[in-house]
């Protein structure tokens, strides 16, 4: 009799993990969705950029899209530094890696890193139009886990819209129109199932998209409020030859003072990817 126990123990040990494994995957999913393959939208056309404010079209020119396939998707693998408050001194290096694709309006975006010698991974996303926040300890018990709201969704699609310079098939989406243009900035607007997002673009002299600039939700309380937050790129590289962000910054201005929650660097990056089925 007593033999039956520890293989008892062993059953019922095991019936926990499939449950808890199980209930993960459930979890899971709300988050992390079936991603599509790419919709592969042939050539970009100069009919097609004639059609767009002239600091765009001086982009895509500049960046090499114009008479190549329509960049619809895009894979990158980061090395970061990250703060997650104004008087922290020290930056807790982050890997992360990110799926975003045009259509449909998604991104996928995983980090680890370490936070007072802890192990932490996280994960944001978009899809469908509802967002998607998850950080973990130890890559296992759970530390915050976001439901999605109205101001989640609509901070998801700021970034998402903000992300436009990863993306330039974006420029042709239904969903994005232009609403005011200058020699140097273009305001875009997108709307998608229920958000609406609204960003500046400024370009540096030589028509690159250099600053995305946006009133967005940094918390999503009942207080929380739009605070602006810019991301700036300051170095680029040539992908299947078309010219990505290679380093660039993320800034909130709280009280007006500036805040760089998060610097990175592109270690590797895929144009139009095919996401693996592991991933």
């Amino acid at each position: 009799m007593k033999r039956i126990w520890p293989v008892l123990g062993l059953s019922l040990s095991m019936v926990g993990a499939f449950g808890a494994y199980r209930k993960y995957k459930s979890l899971t999913r709300a988050v992390k969705p079936t991603w599509p393959e790419v919709r592969h939208a042939g050539a970009v056309t100069q009919e097609m950029v004639d059609n767009l404010p002239e600091p765009v079209a001086q982009w895509l020119g500049k960046i090499g899209a114009i008479g190549r396939e329509q960049v619809m998707g895009v894979y990158v693998k980061q090395t970061g530094w990250m703060k997650t408050k104004p008087e922290q001194t020290e930056w807790a290096e982050s890997k992360a890696e990110q799926y975003s694709f045009v259509e449909p309006p998604s991104f996928y975006w995983k980090a680890r890193m370490k936070m007072d010698g802890l192990s932490v991974t996280g994960s944001d996303s978009f899809r469908d139009g509802r967002a998607g926040m998850r950080i973990r300890f130890a890559g296992l018990v759970p530390i915050s886990r976001s439901v999605p709201d109205g101001k989640l969704n609509e901070s998801a699609l700021q970034r998402f819209l903000m992300e436009m310079v990863w993306c330039p098939g974006l420029v042709f989406s239904p969903y994005v129109k232009f609403t005011k243009s200058s020699a140097r900035s273009v305001d875009a607007e997108m709307t998608y199932n229920g958000s609406t997002a609204k960003v500046t673009f400024e370009f540096d002299e030589e028509g690159r998209m250099k600053r995305a600039r946006a009133m967005r939700y940094k918390e999503v309380d009942e207080e929380a409020v739009r605070l602006p937050c810019i991301a700036e790129v300051h170095e680029w590289q040539h992908v299947d030859g078309i010219e990505i962000p290679l380093r660039a910054d993320i800034t909130w201005l709280l009280d007006g003072r500036p805040f760089t929650w998060y610097k990175f660097t592109v270690e590797d990056a895929e144009i139009n990817p095919r996401v693996p089925a592991s991933w």
